[in-house]
């Protein structure tokens, strides 16, 4: 069954992690700059709300993924090789960056969920933008996160083409 997964080994690779942290960077700024202009002229919550929700879903399931990379290894059959110890530091990395999205993607989600509840579950009237600068603050950490990552993981793969030591 483990050679089914062959072709998708590749998506597990540092080098295509990082390139995807890279294209959802690029959505993620972008939104921070979006709403962030929404809030400062007071428009209407409805689109910034819908666009930071995204952002932030997109965040969690990134984080999912990054975090579940040696589950994902083991199910591709791609244990035990010769470089095991650098993967298995490439495991510990991403689990760590993962976590930090998916939190971040959550609790940004939960800022502008409480906006599209009926004020008589929770009244959020007067605080909409409060709320959305909230998740924007939690948007424009995970970024930078997301930009970290991308470079340890590039740093990772030159150091391991170097022959240098798995770092810990």
């Amino acid at each position: 069954m483990k050679f089914l997964f062959i072709p998708l080994r590749p998506l597990i690779s540092p080098a295509f992690i990082a390139l995807v942290n890279v294209a959802i960077l690029f959505p993620m700024v972008l939104t921070v700059i979006d709403v962030l202009k929404s809030v400062n002229r007071h428009v209407d919550t409805h689109e910034p709300v819908t666009i930071t929700s995204t952002i932030a879903l997109i965040m969690i399931g990134w984080g999912v993924a990054l975090e579940e990379r040696a589950v994902i290894r083991k199910r591709f059959g791609v244990t035990g090789r010769s470089d095991e110890a650098w993967q298995v530091h490439l495991d510990e990395m991403c689990h760590e960056y993962g976590v930090a999205q998916l939190v971040l993607g959550l609790f940004a989600e939960i800022a502008v969920a409480m906006i599209a509840l009926p004020d008589r579950i929770v009244n959020t009237a007067g605080l909409e933008y409060t709320l959305l600068t909230v998740a924007i603050t939690l948007i424009s950490i995970g970024a930078l996160i997301q930009a970290r990552h991308a470079v340890a993981l590039l740093v990772a793969i030159w150091q391991h083409r170097r022959g240098g030591a798995t770092p810990t």
